[in-house]
């Protein structure tokens, strides 16, 4: 019977708790219910205020919003404690509402940025909303007290775009942090990794961990909230706004404020594409977040590496650039080779079409700047040893100095950047380009135009290295005018310049020349030329200057169809039966015996005169030397006959 009882008490004990638990639930429901009604019947009238210091503050509480908050189970008394609704004001003593009493974990709020800031001013007092959906809307919560013009610019950032929102850089819930310029550069490689390894390798960093308080740090440059992406708003809004600054950056030399403003007027700062900008900026030569200093070797503006910075932008020219002996140069270290600044400056690049710099005289003088005396030796058109600097007093720098801009100057004929040696079979000066570049337009195109199909441009395109071209005769840089006032020395000069090459044996060997030179020098021309005849024929006069062919050709000035025209400049009335023979008879007895017989003649009797003279004044001085001789013992004879006779009287 005990254990019957005992097994009933064991069911309905746990049913009476229960259900007494259910009851007093029930009750204080209701009467929470009812004391949050009873405040409610009052403060849900939108008109409800009371006066605070002389100023009417509302009193209004939505209910609507009370009842979906998360203290929908809360009393009013819960938070609004010592308040008694009998009386009004229903405190004599406003008490602030303690909710970390209740929300233990957000306590650590006492200890960050926002310590003097209250709860309900970002979790709103009455209509409280879950965590999760509070989160959705931090933003804007945050937005709401944070008003400076600044911090209200992130609704129009990249990062507002992106949803990073504030929690996302300075912390969320009640861990929120002010980040120190420290701190900036770690908190945005959170997302942006690489970027903050760069930036930890940069100058900037290393100035910035020396202690230097104007060392910029990512916020310098794209700005705390409004995050500026564009290349030219970091340059006009951060690189140049504190490089710009002559405080910072003091003095006139490299690296200082006064130095950085030339780029302001640089070609790089004002180029337009289709009326978009499209300058090369600070971030395109030094980097945007490695930026270090000129010296470091892995610096994009070290001068082993310029070549390669350029050429982001300047490909094709950088690529021309390479390939020439200034780039061959400067490719094996040698300190003496320019690169892309020493001729175009840094930050005061100007337009190579407008500006003073890029004129031609103030190129020439660029050029000569490095190539002075005593460099790269030329032959000049006598064959001479010439220097570059011979250029100043050339035909072409004159014609400069004169107002002719159509004269040549060193890029010209050598390239702007695709400078190459004359043993480079692609270079503008080699032997089989150099009438090409001198022939270019505005320049000898008449010229070019004689000289192509001439002889001489035959054997250049064989490759004969014997054959002349341009500068063989006039000469690399100090070509003269070919209207020399004095025109027995033109003449002599003339002469002289072709035999240089006709005249060499070997040369003449090698190419199966005749040997002219010898045979003109004896002619009645070359006679008259040597013995100061100033209207004497040279070699010019008969076959032309560019347009030299042999005789055998029918264009030829000397074809025998063409030689009355030739010769009839200087002998008006000449006709073709005077050319029957050789010009240059250089051999006398096979082209005409009648002139070497002739010739054998004359001085057979030239030699036979002078003998017979020297021998005859022999014998006349020798009988007048036995004359003297006789008369001389003669008178000693009759002197000792005188003598003999005194003594025998």
């Amino acid at each position: 019977m005990n254990s019957h009882l005992k097994n009933i008490l064991l069911v309905i004990v746990p049913v009476l708790v229960i259900t007494g638990l259910v009851i007093i639930a029930d009750g204080y429901s209701g009467i929470s219910t009812a004391s949050t009604d009873v405040c409610l019947s009052c403060h849900e009238d939108k008109d409800l205020t009371m006066d605070v210091k002389g100023k009417k503050v509302s009193l209004f509480v939505n209910p609507e919003g009370y009842k979906k908050s998360v203290h929908q189970m809360a009393e009013c008394e819960d938070c609004h404690e010592n308040y008694n609704p009998d009386e009004l004001p229903h405190s004599k003593s406003k008490q602030e509402v303690n909710c970390i009493s209740c929300h233990k974990e957000a306590k650590n709020i006492e200890t960050n940025v926002h310590a003097k800031v209250k709860c309900y001013d970002c979790h709103t007092k009455h209509d409280v909303k879950p965590a999760k959906e509070f989160a959705k809307e931090q933003t804007k919560s945050c937005l709401s007290c944070h008003k400076k013009q600044n911090i209200q610019h992130y609704s129009e950032s990249v990062h507002a775009k992106n949803n990073v929102t504030c929690e996302s850089c300075h912390g969320g819930g009640h861990v929120v942090k002010k980040i120190s310029k420290q701190e900036v550069a770690s908190t945005c490689g959170k997302c942006h990794g690489g970027h903050q390894k760069d930036f930890n390798n940069s100058i900037h960093m290393q100035v910035m961990n020396k202690g230097n308080k104007n060392a910029p740090t990512c916020t310098d440059c794209h700005g705390s909230h409004k995050i500026i992406r564009g290349k030219i708003s970091v340059e006009s809004e951060a690189c140049l706004k504190c490089h710009l600054d002559e405080k910072k950056f003091p003095g006139e030399e490299k690296g200082s404020a006064k130095f950085v403003q030339h780029y302001k007027t640089s070609i790089h700062a004002s180029v337009e594409k289709d009326g978009l900008l499209e300058a090369a900026g600070c971030v395109d030569c030094h980097g945007n977040h490695m930026v270090q200093e000129p010296n470091n070797p892995k610096a994009s503006t070290n001068r082993a590496r310029l070549m390669e910075t350029c050429g982001k932008c300047h490909k094709e020219t950088v690529e021309n650039f390479k390939k020439s002996k200034h780039g061959q140069e400067l490719l094996k270290g040698s300190d003496k080779a320019p690169t892309c600044t020493d001729c175009h400056g840094e930050h005061d690049i100007q337009s190579t079409l407008i500006s003073n710099d890029f004129s031609k005289i103030n190129l020439t003088d660029k050029c000569l700047s490095c190539h002075k005396d005593g460099k790269i030796p030329h032959k000049n058109y006598k064959g001479e040893e010439e220097l570059i600097t011979g250029y100043q007093n050339s035909v072409h720098y004159t014609a400069l100095k004169n107002g002719n801009f159509d004269a040549p100057t060193c890029y010209q004929c050598h390239g702007a950047h695709e400078m190459e040696s004359a043993d480079n079979p692609e270079s503008k000066i080699s032997k089989t380009n150099i009438a090409k570049t001198c022939g270019q337009s505005s320049c000898h195109v008449n010229q070019l135009s004689e000289y192509t199909g001439s002889i001489h441009e035959v054997g250049v395109s064989k490759g004969n290295k014997d054959a002349p071209t341009c500068n063989n005769c006039h000469g690399n840089h100090g070509i003269v005018t070919k209207n020399i006032e004095n025109k027995l020395q033109k003449s002599r000069d003339l002469v002289n310049l072709c035999s240089n090459c006709h005249n060499k044996v070997e040369l003449v060997e090698r190419n199966e020349l005749p040997v002219v030179g010898e045979t003109y020098s004896e002619s009645f021309h070359g006679l008259a030329v040597r013995g100061g005849g100033k209207e004497a024929a040279n070699c010019e006069s008969c076959h032309g200057n560019h347009n030299i062919r042999p005789s055998t050709d029918s264009l030829s000035t000397v074809s025998r169809k063409n030689l009355p025209q030739t010769c009839g400049k200087c002998h008006p009335g000449a006709t073709e039966v005077l050319f029957t023979k050789k010009i240059h008879l250089t051999n006398l007895e096979e082209d005409s015996p009648w002139v070497f017989w002739t010739k054998r003649f004359y001085l057979f009797m030239i030699f036979s005169l002078i003998g017979f003279m020297i021998l005859h004044n022999i014998l006349d001085l020798r009988r007048k030397l036995s004359k003297k001789k006789k008369n001389a013992s003669g008178k000693n004879t009759d002197s000792q006959s005188s003598g003999n006779e005194g003594n025998n009287k």
